[in-house]
């Protein structure tokens, strides 16, 4: 039974490029769905977005249901938090011949902490996602020390 509780945990999106010539090999939705089947995250809406050669453009939601399973590995909970104008920016800016996947996710587990966190008196003061590429440079300098 799906859990159709109100998200209480940060929220993200990302946008994943399939370019020309990737093929989903279900490595991705496992990871995806293990993710899920741990209870750290919950998918909450995930869109495909693919452009043709002729630049025709194909829209499948999450509600497609199987599209979105071969790329993810499960089905949302919550559906619909994507916006057209977040679809459309999406498409305009994809290839021709190449795909996207909008996917939003809950982070349950720091909902959890969160609580733990607020029961003992605690606050989160502040927060700050660290860009991969900026982690990269500092583990590179580390290595150069």
């Amino acid at each position: 039974m799906a859990d159709n509780a109100n998200p209480s945990g940060p929220v993200d999106i990302a946008v994943l490029g399939f370019l020309e010539g990737a093929t989903p090999d279900g490595s991705v939705a496992a990871v995806v769905a293990d993710a899920v089947a741990s209870g750290a995250v919950r998918l909450l809406d995930a869109v495909i977005v693919s452009r043709g050669e002729d630049g025709s453009v194909t829209v499948l939601d999450i509600d497609d249901g199987d599209a979105i399973r071969e790329v993810l590995g499960v089905e949302s909970d919550v559906p619909g938090l994507l916006g057209e104008e977040d679809i459309l920016a999406i498409a305009e800016a994809v290839p021709n011949g190449t795909s996207a996947v909008l996917v939003v996710w809950e982070n349950v587990w720091a909902a959890r902490f969160s609580a733990a966190l607020g029961a003992v008196g605690g606050v989160v003061l502040a927060h700050e996602r660290i860009d991969r590429s900026d982690l990269d440079a500092v583990v590179a300098a580390w290595g150069s020390e």
